[in-house]
């Protein structure tokens, strides 16, 4: 497992609830949905993905944060789906979702919500580049 990303990830004290924070969490959202695309991320799309997420004010562990208890919940369908979405989600839709879900009262434990192993070890590459970015400023 990933030293920045433990397999419960918290969030952290100094991170903005999704609600207040959505102008620095939609693009984040965004570049980490590429996930649940019913296709395989090209390899030209890594380092894309991964200068979105270094420029972005959140470390490696919000991050992990977002993708695994915002995105994950909401996304994590697409992935069981025989023919999930595979050219990208609407903006407008993945915010309402996102939002949605935090606001609910009551759901489903993100930390018990299928595939959350299989996608962490899939954002692993894309966080190592993250940090080798903002290493390298």
């Amino acid at each position: 497992m990933h030293p920045d990303m433990s397999a419960r990830p918290t969030r952290n004290a100094a991170i903005l609830p999704p609600a207040q924070d959505i102008a620095h969490r939609l693009p984040i959202w965004i570049a980490l949905a590429e996930l649940y695309l019913d296709a395989d991320l090209a390899p030209d799309d890594l380092p894309i993905l991964a200068e979105k997420l270094a420029a972005s004010r959140y470390t490696e562990g919000e991050l992990a944060h977002i993708l695994l208890s915002e995105l994950h919940p909401v996304l994590v369908t697409n992935l069981m789906q025989v023919a999930g979405v595979w050219n990208g989600f609407d903006a407008d839709w993945l915010q309402a979702r996102v939002l949605a879900r935090t606001r609910a009262r009551l759901r489903w434990p993100a930390r018990l919500l299928p595939l959350r192993r299989a996608t962490l070890a899939r954002a692993v590459p894309l966080f190592d580049r993250v940090k080798e970015l903002r290493q390298a400023r």
